[in-house]
């Protein structure tokens, strides 16, 4: 198997949540976040729309080549400005494009796909990057499908639960067949 992130998001009831980190290259990270309850974490989100659309320098192949999300916060935190998030590298379009797809409405299962289509190309008009490629329904539904499977997980948590997902740095799209298959 070619080197991956693997990424276990590990729910906390009364506390905040984490995300403990092994990049492909060994190394590893982690940070904590607010919990959103029953709803799934904003960047296990990330992850598969990352992999479904094949996003290689979104949030996740960063974190993978050596970023450290909690560092960068807190810098941002401390620095304010329009260039806090420097941190994350100059060409952010990505990454942008990245929190575009995350920032959609995947949990709703009143919106059609199409709805979520429009969701995600008004977001990258506000962010000022291109949709991908690659939204088309199809995948869209496929997206939805694994959020939906692994909300279902998370929600059946009895106290303290992890998910553990696998990120293909080098081949996003091949990690998400894997989360299809899953």
């Amino acid at each position: 198997m070619p080197p991956h992130l693997r990424a276990a998001f590990v729910r906390v009831p009364g506390q905040r949540d984490r995300i403990y980190v092994h990049r492909s290259d060994g190394t590893e990270v982690s940070w904590v976040f607010p919990t959103y309850g029953d709803e799934l974490p904003h960047d296990l989100v990330h992850l598969v729309v990352e992999a479904a659309f094949g996003l290689k320098k979104g949030f996740w192949g960063r974190v993978d080549a050596g970023v450290d999300p909690a560092r960068i916060n807190d810098e941002a935190n401390r620095k304010g400005g329009a260039n806090k998030y420097a941190g994350f590298g100059d060409d952010l379009a990505e990454l942008l494009l990245a929190e575009a797809l995350a920032g959609a409405r995947w949990s709703s299962a009143e919106d059609a796909d199409a709805a979520i289509l429009e969701v995600i190309a008004s977001n990258c008009a506000r962010a000022g990057v291109e949709a991908a490629p690659v939204l088309a329904p199809e995948r869209v539904r496929e997206a939805r499908r694994v959020l939906s499977r692994l909300r279902e997980q998370w929600r059946a948590f009895a106290g303290k639960g992890t998910l553990t997902l696998v990120f293909d740095p080098q081949d996003p799209a091949r990690g998400f067949a894997a989360l299809l298959d899953a």
